[in-house]
């Protein structure tokens, strides 16, 4: 899962080089099976990101990253680390989609759609207040 965390913050951070402030649906699709390992929505402006899926939710405010996992009640804080992006171009860009190859993963980036005004702030941020006394925090920092 941490792999997948990693390559769906790629094509977030990858795209955020050409346009500063967006949002957009995005599916990654394993080459050799041809099957989605994951789909859902990310936000982008300028360090910050958020990803949403059924599986995993991740706010990242440029520094820091919250990563949750709602079916195990579990989240992780951990500085925020994106040096692997060196080695990633995007293949294609046309209008309001994008297509990104990195090693065995396609990620389509689609309904790109630029933010005209910033989100706040604590939209990139999650409070570890807010779970309950259940959920499992880790704070890697």
């Amino acid at each position: 899962m941490k792999r997948l965390f990693f390559l769906l913050t790629l094509l977030l951070c990858t795209a955020a080089g050409a346009q500063q402030r967006f949002s957009c649906q995005f599916t990654m699709v394993d080459k050799t099976t041809e099957k989605t390992v994951a789909s859902g929505k990310g936000y982008v402006q300028d360090d910050c990101y958020r990803l949403e899926t059924e599986w995993l939710q991740v706010w990242c405010n440029g520094k820091d990253r919250w990563i949750y996992s709602p079916k195990s009640d579990e989240l992780v804080i951990e500085k925020n680390d994106v040096s692997f992006l060196k080695d990633i171009s995007i293949n294609k860009a046309t209008g309001d989609k994008a297509v990104i190859d990195y090693e065995n993963y396609t990620i389509t980036l689609t309904d790109m759609k630029i933010q005209k005004e910033p989100w706040s702030g604590t939209f990139f941020i999650i409070d570890p207040e807010l779970f309950g006394e259940d959920t499992i925090i880790t704070d890697l920092r």
